[in-house]
């Protein structure tokens, strides 16, 4: 089904918002750099091409005897989520979405052009629009590849800080089956942790060395790759060992399940929107998988338990 005027009329002032939103952001961001402040300009540059669209789409209704409808904001709860997240890691995780925007934007009017253009005026119009909307796709493209180390620097952080969290909470909900004290819970999660951190630190290094034996004409550091993946799973270890050292057994078998769910829905909808993916779907697999390893090793913990009874 080919969208109507009215559609486009609020994706293109949309558009225009969200890119300058994204650009203000940037500019007011403690990462201020030369590179970023180029990519705000170009951005601010889009979002004023997006504003004369929504003109022409505007021209369109009232030509047609209709009225252009209030402006309404796109999904706001999911665009604040954008922003969030853009605060966080930065601007690089964004580019595939806006670019994927732009390829969706261009078959939209493709298909417009074919089926719904009546009058050769709009039609040579539409032509420049989409014109347009490539020279856009190519910035982002552009974009991608200046952001590309960024943006594969944010993923391996990503799956650095996932890998500790689901691990160590599975290791405490197993151990609180078995131990009294929290204490005992801590040091086993803490132990656990490091096992953890060892083993993908080392695995890391020899990854990336292999990478660049294969690969001598690019830039490869195993240890750089070592360093990132050991901090990054240290921060995700530490997330569900913390409520043990404070609060009560379940209490804070609870609260390290909830900031796990939290922390790792963040995470993973940074590599939903990277990777193109959906993110309602991404986000109910991924939580779905955190929650079933929860609860089969508190299980495992509590058939642990039925045989050797409590412990400390």
């Amino acid at each position: 089904m080919v969208s109507s005027p009215e559609t486009f009329y609020q994706n293109e002032l949309n558009d225009s918002m969200f890119y300058a939103t994204i650009s203000r952001r940037i500019k007011s961001s403690l990462r201020r750099s030369e590179r970023n402040e180029k990519i705000a300009k170009r951005l601010t540059e889009l979002s004023a091409i997006e504003s004369r669209h929504a003109k022409f789409w505007e021209e369109i209704i009232r030509r047609r005897g209709g009225t252009p409808p209030p402006f309404k904001k796109r999904n706001a709860a999911y665009f604040s989520y954008l922003g969030f997240l853009q605060r966080i890691f930065g601007i690089s995780f964004l580019v595939r979405y806006l670019e994927r925007g732009e390829v969706e934007a261009i078959r939209e009017y493709s298909d417009y052009l074919d089926k719904e253009s009546r009058e050769q005026w709009e039609r040579d119009q539409l032509q420049k629009i989409l014109s347009d909307e490539r020279e856009h796709e190519e910035v982002f493209l552009e974009m991608s590849n200046e952001l590309k180390g960024n943006a594969d620097s944010v993923r391996d952080a990503i799956y650095g800080m996932s890998d500790g969290l689901i691990e160590v909470l599975a290791s405490v909900a197993g151990l609180t089956g078995v131990f009294v004290n929290n204490i005992f819970v801590a040091v086993g999660g803490i132990v656990f942790g490091i096992s953890g951190l060892i083993s993908m630190t080392i695995g890391a290094y020899l990854s990336e060395r292999a990478k660049g034996q294969i690969d001598s004409d690019q830039k490869h550091s195993p240890l750089k790759a070592a360093g990132n993946t050991a901090f990054y799973y240290f921060l995700g270890a530490v997330v569900p060992i913390i409520p043990f050292l404070f609060l009560q057994r379940y209490i804070a078998l609870g609260t390290a399940f909830a900031l796990v769910i939290i922390v790792d829905g963040i995470a993973t909808s940074v590599i939903s929107i990277q990777s193109n993916g959906r993110l309602s779907r991404d986000l109910v697999r991924s939580l779905g998988l955190v929650t079933l390893g929860f609860v089969g090793t508190f299980i495992v913990g509590l058939i642990a338990h039925h045989f050797i009874g409590y412990l400390g």
